[in-house]
């Protein structure tokens, strides 16, 4: 006789109530209980944490006390490590002597020339606060430089109306003033530029996306660019500072007109910057692009603390060696256990997704299907490893034994993940939601 299933009740309840509780007041005065990305709907009743309360390291600790291993990364703009010593320091000796200034400073111009001896494009450089407002200036640079409106895009590129298309409250009509088109896939590009002579201004793309960019793609990228007189903005706001000091333009040879940095520059502040050549940038002195915080001396000073440290201490290195143990450590789990799922990207930036329904050895059943990439992460998230399926983000903070431990539990988690995809598919089990907004169990 099979045992009953579980009730709709969490079974995972017991491990997190302080988020729970947190969840349900958040849900009364923030929609969507907080930014919408964050949201942890998915986890909350699988046990994993969906509050943090503080962070140091490659660690953080969670309302309910709970320590983990952090992979995420919020979102990848810790480079060093949670509350870096160094980067505190900086940011404490600034802000005693003030933060925003009503002039400009003369720091901010050093850090501009430091970004313009390490960066391949960077001419002159504008400073930003956040990467939506960088990749919302470069668009505004490129559409005055060329006087035309068409932005092709290749990827995501913040949240703005211009790039947002066709989310709840965008205007329609912005629809065709920035049409996408496929990643690595010069024909794509060639298609969406010949589709529109003379309209478009920029393309605008993420130089990295999965196991991309094939060898050759973006000079082929920079010749159709050149063909149709648009300008090439690289946006490398999760790139830069990861892939080579002068990001991923540097590691891939990638010649842009303009381009956008964030995240990673100032470990966790918010300060962004649009680098470009200057007969581009130039004319950017016509156009109002202003905000109170564009260029606050704290962000400049995490960011120059950031471009020390990495070279003092080889952080790339460092980095792109842990995250090719990440990698291949879970490629071979995956493997032993016949796991449907893939650890692919780039050592710094790895991509967890589902394997292809093609894959020699790996291709998930059906009742597999969308289900084993959150199941498994959920698993690693009872246990301590903080990793979500898409995009992960290595720091300097990480050790050899963090990814050891990060292994062992993984091993464990998909045993569990497979084990219970299985017990669903077979009613034993009852499915928890995958996508409503869930903050009470009954």
């Amino acid at each position: 006789m099979q045992p009953a299933p579980l009730a709709p009740a969490d079974p995972y309840a017991a491990m997190n109530p302080e988020s729970r509780r947190w969840w349900d007041r958040a849900g009364q005065v923030m929609p969507g209980h907080g930014q919408p990305h964050r949201r942890g709907y998915k986890y909350l009743r699988r046990g994993a944490p969906v509050f943090a309360v503080r962070a140091k390291g490659s660690r953080f600790w969670d309302a309910d006390g709970r320590e983990f291993i952090d992979f995420k990364n919020s979102f990848g703009p810790i480079l060093l490590g949670h509350a870096d010593p160094d980067i505190t320091a900086a940011v404490a000796a600034q802000l005693a002597e003030g933060s925003i200034l009503s002039l400009e400073h003369p720091r901010v111009v050093e850090f501009n020339e430091r970004l313009c001896s390490l960066i391949p494009c960077a001419e002159m450089v504008m400073n930003t606060m956040g990467g939506s407002a960088a990749t919302h200036a470069a668009v505004r640079i490129a559409r005055h430089h060329t006087n035309r409106d068409v932005v092709l895009r290749g990827g995501y590129h913040g949240w703005f109306d211009w790039c947002l298309i066709g989310e709840p409250g965008t205007p329609p009509a912005l629809k065709e003033l920035a049409p996408g088109f496929a990643y690595d896939d010069p024909a794509a590009l060639a298609a969406a530029l010949a589709a529109r002579p003379g309209k478009v201004a920029a393309v605008i793309m993420e130089p990295v996306m999965g196991d991309g960019p094939k060898p050759g793609y973006f000079a082929a990228v920079r010749a159709l660019c050149d063909e149709h007189g648009a300008l090439l903005i690289i946006d490398e706001i999760k790139t830069g500072f990861r892939f080579a000091a002068g990001g991923a333009q540097e590691r891939f040879a990638i010649d842009a007109d303009l381009a956008t940095f964030g995240k990673a520059m100032c470990n966790g502040l918010p300060g962004s910057v649009v680098v470009g050549k200057r007969k581009v940038m130039e004319g950017s002195r016509k156009l109002f692009i202003a905000a109170t915080f564009h260029g606050d001396l704290l962000s400049i000073v995490a960011a120059e603390t950031v471009i020390r440290i990495m070279r003092e201490r080889d952080g790339l290195g460092h980095i792109w060696r842990l995250g090719q143990r990440l990698i291949d450590g879970l490629n071979r789990i995956f493997a032993a256990h016949r796991c449907p799922l893939v650890m692919g990207g780039h050592p710094p930036m790895p991509l967890l997704s589902e394997a292809p329904l093609d894959h020699p050895t790996r291709a998930p059943a059906a009742h597999q299907r969308g289900k084993l990439p959150t199941e498994f992460c959920a698993a690693l998230q009872r246990r301590g490893i903080y990793l979500t399926p898409a995009e992960s983000f290595l720091m300097l903070a990480h050790t050899d034994a963090d990814l050891d431990q990060a292994l062992a539990n993984a091993d464990l988690a998909c045993a569990e993940a497979l084990q219970l995809v299985d017990d669903i598919a077979a009613g034993r089990v009852i499915e928890q939601p995958y996508n409503q907004d869930v903050t009470r169990d009954g």
